[in-house]
């Protein structure tokens, strides 16, 4: 028998919400009008518990980062106001503007009245919510303080949030040059090549050999569009599926160490989300050994996830976990180690990583300032040459052609 997520009104206006099981819409509206309540949507839930009417709407949507700090803070903000999770949820479900974020909180609250945690839910959509706000809000559960687990994690989040828009930010001017870039030299292989091969050709000179491999990449390129799109689409898909691969991962790790001034942004990147996220979970009262979990979980960077996969098995055997990174000093600074040496002999290893991510995110402006400092005049000087070349592998021929005639 299909179920179905319904949303319905009492007589005072409060949302009502939840699941209920029956062979037709007519039962559910049957099932309502007996409990007094107003149907206001009914939606029948497809094989993996998906809503059949969201569903191509989830397709176009996806929760923000934005979106998730709102949901946190104001869960935190409705618990405490002395509200239940179940009538926080009820208003957030009112409130919510996209489809994606309704279906969750709506399934949140039906978790919830069958006797499963929160953090269950979040759990299960593991695509739209990283391991650390499940850790976290599964931390509070536990801890018994959720609203002020909560408020961590808005804060996390926010710093994160606030880290991502600092770099989208900074390379959008080098990113702009580079596309115009590309764009100039489509235009003139496309339209300005093809029309001066022919007048070349009519010419019967001997063209330079830089014209003749330019006209040959503008010929296979104007040739047939439709292959041209195909091969493209081929390398997008290749690129974002190796990528995800192991060995891809370890290919552009591999590359992004090795090349000047990024790799020093990327370190410090990963220094931040990695002493910034240790604090947070260590501040909702996450055991150590989960705690490195979760942060692994979360790094983006293969060198940083493996050197803390391999720490977890030392922390395990006693060893404290500032000695463990000590083996890593080409990712783990003397600095950072010390402090954090410190903060464990002082139990006050959250409040030392909070001052180490403050201090860091600083250095990361710095860093990204100068990446743009460097990547602005790289990029116009390879503008400068390859629009150059292709200048000169235009005009050469026409200056031998215009001499031919004098």
């Amino acid at each position: 028998m299909p179920k179905f997520i319904y949303e319905a009104s009492d007589e005072n206006g409060v949302i009502k919400t939840g699941e209920f099981e029956a062979s037709a819409k007519v039962d559910v509206v049957r099932h309502l009008e007996g409990r007094e309540l107003i149907p206001i949507t009914i939606t029948e839930l497809g094989a993996k518990g998906e809503s059949k009417s969201s569903l191509s709407s989830s397709v176009f949507e996806r929760i923000t980062g934005l979106d998730r700090i709102m949901m946190v803070r104001n869960l935190a903000a409705a618990i405490r106001s002395g509200l239940s999770i179940i009538e926080a949820l009820d208003i957030m479900i009112a409130d919510a503007q996209k489809a994606v974020v309704r279906n969750v909180l709506i399934n949140a609250k039906s978790n919830l009245e069958n006797g499963q945690p929160l953090w269950k839910t979040f759990e299960s959509y593991d695509n739209l919510f990283p391991s650390v706000f499940i850790g976290l809000v599964k931390a509070g559960e536990f801890s018994g303080n959720l609203s002020g687990t909560l408020d961590e994690l808005s804060d996390h989040l926010m710093r994160e949030y606030s880290l991502s828009g600092k770099i989208r930010a900074a390379l959008m001017y080098p990113l702009l040059l580079l596309g115009a870039a590309v764009a100039v030299v489509i235009f003139i292989l496309i339209f300005v090549l093809p029309r001066l091969s022919k007048v070349f050709a009519t010419s019967g000179f001997e063209l330079p050999l830089i014209t003749r491999l330019l006209i040959g990449v503008s010929n296979t390129i104007t040739s047939n569009f439709v292959l041209d799109g195909a091969i493209i689409g081929f390398f997008i898909w290749f690129f974002f599926y190796f990528r995800k691969r192991p060995s891809g991962k370890r290919l552009i790790n591999w590359i992004l160490f090795r090349t000047p001034v990024v790799k020093e942004l990327i370190k410090k990147i990963a220094l931040v989300r990695f002493s910034r996220t240790l604090a947070s979970l260590l501040k909702s009262g996450t055991s150590m050994l989960d705690t490195l979990n979760l942060s692994a979980d979360s790094m983006n960077n293969e060198s940083y996830k493996q050197a803390l996969m391999e720490s977890i098995e030392r922390v395990k055997g006693g060893i404290p976990l500032s000695d463990s990174l000590k083996t890593y000093p080409k990712l783990f600074p003397r600095f950072l180690v010390g402090l954090m040496a410190v903060g464990e002999r002082t139990g006050t290893l959250d409040r030392t990583l909070t001052t180490f991510s403050g201090f860091y995110d600083e250095e990361v402006d710095n860093t990204l300032k100068a990446l743009v400092s460097f990547l602005e005049p790289l990029l116009i000087i390879v503008m400068g040459l390859i629009v150059g070349l292709i200048a000169v592998s235009v005009l050469l021929p026409i200056y031998q052609l215009s001499s031919g005639f004098l």
